[in-house]
């Protein structure tokens, strides 16, 4: 689970359970949790730091010796809302949250962790790439909303598209990631 934005190895068990206390929670609000942050993160400085240390604490949600195998987030949500058993309330929320910006008051970023924990507790042995994650939400904001579109776009796009357009997952890419 190391990456290009921060190496959650470089944490103990105790900085990994401050920062699964703080998922959901904004950059700054608890010293410790940005101590440890800062520790994954190294001596480098990042300039979207409040979406890495959301990212980085919705990562801790998961056990690093489980190995997780990593997904988009956006395709983890596609099948959650193609599921037969997912309500139209849940979808509702699903695309609801699409439509709120990227602010300070940590609302977009409960709605996120809500749903993380979501499907955390549905799959502990795959967890939505965060630094990925954490780049589409550097991006939440921008005018053209083009991380919004994509995300629509492969939310409601269904197997038969997937499979036209060739944009279907590839599970040996997948897995590659995981033995990094």
């Amino acid at each position: 689970m190391s990456g290009e934005k921060w190496n959650a190895l470089r944490l103990s068990t105790g900085d990994r359970s401050i920062l699964r206390r703080n998922a959901g929670k904004m950059f700054g609000e608890d010293m410790r949790a940005m101590e440890a942050f800062y520790r994954a993160v190294g001596p480098e400085r990042l300039s979207n730091e409040s979406v890495c240390f959301a990212a980085l604490c919705m990562e801790c949600l998961w056990r690093q010796e489980d190995r997780p195998r990593r997904r988009p987030f956006e395709e983890m949500l596609r099948e959650r809302y193609q599921n037969s058993k997912t309500t139209d309330s849940m979808k509702r929320r699903m695309m609801a949250f699409l439509d709120t910006p990227w602010s300070q008051d940590g609302f977009l970023l409960g709605k996120i962790c809500s749903i993380v924990r979501m499907l955390r507790a549905e799959d502990a042995r795959t967890m939505p790439d965060f630094e990925r994650l954490a780049d589409d939400l550097t991006n939440w904001n921008l005018p053209d909303r083009q991380v919004q579109q994509r995300w629509v776009h492969t939310i409601c796009q269904s197997a038969d598209d997937r499979k036209e357009s060739g944009t279907e997952t590839n599970e040996t890419e997948m897995n590659e990631t995981e033995e990094e």
